[in-house]
């Protein structure tokens, strides 16, 4: 049992990091090339219709993580290795859940009423997107050391 949460751990964390090159090289990439064209609507609406993909990985990672800390009675949120880990975890969840989602959510308004009123990305737009790259970036790193601190068992 403990094996086949393990690999559908893995697979979930595979997924979030390979989804977040893709994103950030091709789906960010590219609203920052075609700025100011048609293309940079739709490629802002690619982006943020990767949510549900994301949210699926998290909570897959979310549940196996549980399920096996407590399988090896381990402490939740203790000062060790995997402490650590679901402290960065946690720190990325709320992250999300209280900040970057809501934006994301008024950034995908907005450029809805802006293009049902016939415009496309305006500066505010771009704005608040450029923003919430940034903590994209600062999330992702986190996944990053969550992966190191998994590999090494560091402390």
């Amino acid at each position: 049992m403990f094996t086949l949460l393990l690999i559908l751990h893995l697979i979930a964390v595979c997924c979030w990091l390979g989804g977040a090159l893709y994103e950030r090289f091709f789906t960010v990439g590219g609203v920052l090339k075609a700025k100011g064209t048609e293309l940079e609507a739709t490629m802002l609406k690619l982006m943020l219709s990767t949510v549900p993909f994301f949210l699926t990985s998290v909570f897959t990672i979310l549940v196996t993580g549980i399920i096996m800390t407590i399988m090896h009675h381990y402490t939740f949120l203790s000062w060790s290795w995997i402490g650590l880990k679901q402290y960065i975890m946690l720190i990325v969840l709320l992250g999300f859940f209280f900040y970057i989602g809501p934006r994301m959510n008024k950034i995908g308004k907005q450029l809805n009423s802006n293009l049902a009123e016939g415009k496309g990305v305006n500066d505010e737009i771009r704005s608040q997107f450029n923003h919430i790259i940034i903590l994209f970036d600062i999330m992702h790193i986190g996944v990053l050391i969550n992966l190191i601190l998994a590999l090494t068992k560091f402390f």
